[in-house]
């Protein structure tokens, strides 16, 4: 494989003007008066200018000290900030804030800057902050020059346009210009954007600057600013992507309540939403309360109508818990029954890891052996709806460096490709072609369902032999039922000796079968796909 090319040191040049490309063309109508002119000046700047001003707008703060602003490929940027001072872009001050200034320069600039100060020049950075401040009055002033720079909060908002998330950044052009990442070609276009109308925006970046909030306080370890956040959480939005990032949030503070005993805000909350897991969490707050009765009714609901086969399965564990065990109508009609999987139990060295370890005492039976963990099932669905997953439907692609559709784990990411889902299960006999085609043609593209690094043809190749066309569209509607649980929990081996093959999940001495793993073992067990667990405990080796 042979190396990328450099990046052009005005790569960053190249990658701003492609993201207000696309957004100028696309999302125009949905930018504020503001905006525009920031975009329309932008344009009007000099080709270096320009670059200076990116440049800035890529790190993430707004005060800068001038005579750190250096770029070889830019030269003197004495010029270049003056014009961009010009233009009302930056200010050029001596002025800051105590705590900006604190950050901006070091303990020797300090000491320097700041001559009144009577403190040893051995105290700690921390200490001569504190005689600063308690020696001069905020904001401070600078010997430095200090450059100011100003953006009406414009980049979140062209890269919420660009990309569809709050996720992606301007490193995704460095990572596909590298080629570390090579995407399937796709239209992009207004008709095919995803925000039709600015509030959507707005309310969008606010959610996400509360999401942060909540990571950030849990990182943090401060519980009450993530309790704090009830009193601004919006009302539920009728746009459905918007919905489901709010229900999330919601679910994320509710939870934080109910960890702290808070039952009746925690459901209050709760009742807000219908994503897993809302149901669950209310059933368990019911069920330590004592009502059982109001929690039986929740938990009948989940198994009646369940939002997918996660919810499914967790209301079939607390319906056989003992306060619900005499409510005769909860008892589950297809729960999971590890009885019927079959077992092995191994007794190895284990000198590497357990999965190494248990792939190598089958190659000494004779068998060929795959570690191919969740990526075979998900590589065959992948490549078999390849096409169909990277279908034009509105609002899915937004970006040239999408791995999949949008709205793959949306309520009716179904039924909109319906149709076509249909008549692709409907020639399953034809699978093979459709998965040999699309491997040979899109090797190396991303798809969120195929880890490149470790399919093979061989793999993909013996289990195409090994499952009938039945057991195979099983598989697939299966995953397509459930698209974000059904993609993990499948055995950590496969293997094919002559006609034979099978599935092994492994477990070392201590694991145990997880709910999604036992899920998919009696799945193949009810469809007659070969599978077991092997349980290996450790021996002493003799060499």
């Amino acid at each position: 494989m042979t190396q990328p090319d450099p990046l052009s040191p005005y790569y960053y040049h190249h990658n701003f003007q492609s993201l207000i490309g696309l957004v100028s063309e696309r999302d125009w109508d949905l930018l504020t008066g503001k905006e525009r002119a920031w975009l329309t000046c932008f344009q009007q700047l000099s080709f270096k200018a320009q670059c200076l001003l990116v440049r800035l707008l890529m790190r993430r703060h707004d005060y800068f000290l001038a005579d750190k602003l250096t770029y070889p490929e830019l030269g003197d940027t004495r010029p270049l900030l003056h014009n961009l001072a010009d233009n009302g872009f930056v200010s050029i001050t001596d002025t800051a804030p105590a705590d900006v200034l604190f950050n901006l320069l070091s303990k020797a600039q300090l000491i320097d800057a700041f001559p009144a100060v009577a403190l040893a020049k051995s105290a700690s950075k921390t200490q001569w902050q504190t005689a600063i401040t308690d020696t001069y009055d905020d904001p401070l002033i600078s010997p430095y020059a200090l450059v100011v720079c100003h953006q009406p909060d414009l980049l979140p908002v062209l890269l919420l346009l660009y990309f569809g998330n709050s996720r992606q950044d301007l490193s995704q052009f460095v990572v596909a210009e590298l080629g570390i990442q090579q995407f399937e070609s796709y239209p992009v276009s207004q008709s095919e954007r995803l925000f039709q109308h600015r509030q959507h925006i707005d309310d969008w970046l606010h959610l996400s600057a509360l999401t942060d909030t909540v990571w950030q306080a849990k990182k943090a370890k401060r519980p009450a600013l993530i309790l704090a956040l009830q009193s601004r959480l919006p009302q539920p939005f009728e746009w459905p992507p918007l919905e489901r990032k709010r229900q999330r949030l919601v679910n994320r503070i509710a939870r934080e309540f109910e960890r702290h005993d808070d039952f009746p805000c925690a459901t209050l909350l709760y009742q807000t939403t219908t994503q897993p897991p809302s149901r669950e969490r209310q059933a368990r707050m019911l069920i330590k309360q004592g009502y059982i009765d109001d929690a039986s009714r929740i938990i009948a609901a989940m198994l009646d109508a369940p939002h997918d086969e996660e919810e499914y399965d967790v209301a079939c564990r607390i319906a056989k818990q003992k306060p619900l065990r005499e409510h005769a109508r909860l008892v589950p009609t297809n729960s999971v029954n590890p009885a019927i999987v079959d077992s092995e139990t191994l007794t190895l060295p284990l000198e590497h890891r357990v999965e190494w370890d248990v792939a190598a005492y089958y190659r000494c039976q004779g068998w060929q052996v795959w570690y191919s963990e969740n990526s075979l099932l998900n590589a065959l669905f992948g490549l078999f709806f390849w096409d169909i997953l990277f279908l034009p439907i509105s609002g899915a692609f937004v970006n040239p460096f999408q791995r999949g559709p949008r709205d793959l784990y949306s309520d009716d990411f179904v039924t909109k490709r319906q149709p076509q889902i249909h008549a692709r299960l409907a020639n399953i006999n034809q699978a093979r072609d459709w998965i040999a085609r699309h491997y040979q043609q899109k090797q190396g593209l991303s798809n969120d369902w195929i880890n490149w690094s470790v399919i093979e043809w061989p793999l993909l190749d013996a289990a195409l032999h090994a499952l009938s066309d039945t057991q195979l569209s099983a598989c697939f509607k299966r995953i397509l039922f459930d698209r974000r649980h059904n993609r993990r929990g499948h055995p950590d081996l496969f293997m094919c000796r002559g006609d034979a093959y099978q599935w092994v999940e492994v477990k070392g001495p201590g694991d145990v079968l997880q709910p999604h793993q036992s899920r998919w073992l009696q799945f193949f067990h009810q469809n007659g796909i070969c599978a077991k667990v092997v349980y290996v405990t450790s021996a002493t080796s003799n060499s």
